[in-house]
């Protein structure tokens, strides 16, 4: 059967994070709440699905180690910026997931869940720089990025605890363009709001501003009670034509994940002015009745295009939103009533492959099918059957395709295969290798051009020894982990990380050894960083130890770095955790 093959980026980071395993929190409401979501009663529509987050930061590189919170559930994104919640309750009406680093602005996603699938949701975090201040006593103006400004008057700052402060007040703030479709990904929740009669609406964002104040010693401040702060904002040119007199001003609550209507901004020379009475995000929205949208994305053979960002606008202004499809191919939303509207999806690489006008739509409405061409996906085709030393079909195999930085794993059960995947606009060749999991065999590698249809007929998977790969046996279950990312000394101190990430398979680990060198690492001489296998329901504790762990040859770069370990480890995974006795080997090329 023909699967579209999922892509994701493998980027080098220090191997220092690790993926905590979910559990319970308590949640807490924050100090301001405004009265109108006090009054709000959120829709709940109960489905079972999961969610795949990537989290990254304003260059696009992924941000290890961030907080992730669903509820009363937590976890932490990997060394590539992802994370998951596996077969969890969410909510189809607007489920929210949160996401906190220290030095970034809090970043957050509010997303339509579908049922029975795997959502996905991308949030890119802001760095928080305090770097401008005045003297609280004084007051004093702060310059935004975009020729924006904060204005705040004498004596009208508090601390926490809501008394007045004198002294240094550090501020950290930025501008969010409106014209920018990075502000889909970098801003709170998602463009959906409660107004003032605790109504629920969908927004047209004109500008968001986003600040923190602090002391100098590092205390969170804020605006005194009874006192009010000026934000002035840019209207980008493409957007002053279609710009009103006045819009509804919003604040974005983290509690509730929900943007709520407490005020009013005026234009003046292209600027958005407004007093504000408290800081965190400011938004200024037009506000319209909200109706629910559906679409599923297919290629022109009908497989379901998983992953694609898919943007509604409104026709000649501002941004409305975007979701990404799941694995079905399925994006569901929430879009503004009677409005003409513009339907955008994006590719992998980020280049727009589709646009449509749609709507005026009055009521809830499901778009059906949408085919994108193959033509405009850059779509590559591959066929073929893996086979061993006799001829005969690879009964457990695995193909994997590489190009520009990414790869796409094709597993096989004896039977040819066929997958269809979208390369980038520039891609020009693809290398492809046929792997033995159960005799740690592979091929020699095979570049092809991208594009069209292509016959790689048989594969041979003969008499080449597997070199990145990490075999471990969990209570007499084995599991082969191919290919590994790389074992790369580590940079800091003296040890060696060994990695493997499929967001396919939700398998991960980074396992250290405190070395770079052979050598007997038994005991405190080995940790595991992380260790999940959703597949296999294994997951071992951050910093366990194998009973035994020897390396048997430590190469040069581009060699391998070969080991065997052992031990007694408690998997999380089953709850209560239960011991597991574990085992296992490695061949790894050296990364550095």
């Amino acid at each position: 059967m023909k699967k579209f093959g999922i892509l994701f980026l493998l980027i080098a980071l220090a191997f220092s994070a690790c993926r905590k395993d979910v559990d319970q929190v308590t949640t807490e409401e924050t100090p301001y709440v405004p009265e109108i979501l006090k009054k709000w009663e959120q829709k709940i529509v109960n489905v079972n699905g999961s969610l795949t987050g990537f989290v990254s930061n304003e260059l696009g590189y992924p941000v290890a180690g961030a907080d992730v919170k669903l509820g009363s559930l937590t976890t932490t994104t990997d060394d590539y910026g992802h994370f998951f919640f596996k077969n969890i309750q969410l909510n189809a009406r607007g489920t929210l997931v949160q996401v906190e680093k220290e030095g970034y602005f809090p970043g957050s996603r509010r997303f339509m869940a579908v049922e029975d699938a795997e959502n996905r949701v991308k949030i890119e975090l802001m760095e928080k720089v305090f770097s401008e201040s005045f003297e609280s006593q004084d007051g004093g103006i702060v310059d935004l990025n975009g020729g924006g400004s904060i204005t705040f008057s004498p004596n009208s700052i508090q601390k926490a605890d809501g008394t007045p402060y004198t002294g240094l007040v550090k501020v950290a703030a930025k501008w969010l363009d409106p014209s920018d479709i990075r502000t889909l990904d970098r801003m709170p929740g998602n463009l959906q709001g409660v107004n003032g009669l605790s109504e629920e609406v969908v927004m047209a964002t004109y500008g968001m501003i986003v600040a923190e104040l602090e002391s100098e010693d590092g205390q969170k401040l804020n605006i005194l009670k009874g006192e009010t702060a000026t934000i002035k904002t840019p209207v980008p040119a493409s957007l002053l034509a279609s710009a009103p007199a006045e819009i509804p001003l919003w604040s974005y609550n983290e509690t509730y994940g929900m943007w709520a209507e407490e005020g009013v901004s005026k234009l003046q020379n292209g600027f958005y002015v407004a007093e504000v009475t408290h800081f965190s995000y400011w938004n200024h929205d037009f506000k319209d009745p909200l109706i629910e949208f559906t679409a599923t994305i297919v290629d022109e053979n009908g497989t379901p295009l998983e992953n694609y960002k898919v943007v509604i606008r409104q026709t000649g202004s501002s941004l409305y939103g975007y979701g990404h499809t799941c694995d079905r191919g399925i994006i569901s939303g929430l879009i503004p009533q009677n409005y003409n509207l513009i339907m955008e999806i994006f590719g992998v690489c980020g280049e727009l492959l589709y646009s449509q006008a749609i709507g005026p739509f009055q009521d809830n409405v499901d778009m059906g099918i949408i085919t994108i061409p193959s033509s405009v996906l850059n779509a590559t085709t591959l066929t073929g059957v893996l086979v061993d030393c006799d001829g005969d079909p690879i009964q457990n195999g695995l193909v994997v395709f590489n190009f520009d930085g990414q790869t796409v794993y094709e597993y096989t059960n004896g039977e040819p295969f066929e997958v269809l995947f979208s390369t980038c606009n520039n891609t020009n060749d693809i290398e492809i290798v046929g792997i033995d999991l159960d005799a740690a065999l592979q091929s020699d590698p095979i570049v092809q051009i991208a594009g069209g249809t292509i016959d790689l007929g048989d594969i041979s998977v003969c008499d080449v020894q597997l070199q990145n790969y990490l075999s471990l046996t969990v209570d007499g279950v084995t599991q082969l982990y191919v290919p590994l990312y790389e074992a790369s000394p580590d940079t800091v101190g003296t040890g060696t990380s060994i990695q493997f990430y499929s967001g396919q398979q939700e398998q991960f680990f980074d396992i250290v050894f405190n070395g770079q060198t052979i050598g007997d690492y038994s005991g405190t001489g080995n940790q595991i960083n992380y260790f999940g296998d959703y597949v296999n329901n294994w997951s071992f504790f951050y910093g366990s130890n194998f009973l035994n762990f020897t390396v048997t040859e430590y190469g040069n770069t581009g060699e391998a770095i070969k080991g065997t370990f052992s031990g007694p480890l408690s998997n999380s995974a089953i709850q209560p955790p239960q011991t597991v006795n574990v085992s296992g080997h490695f061949s790894v090329i050296r990364g550095f």
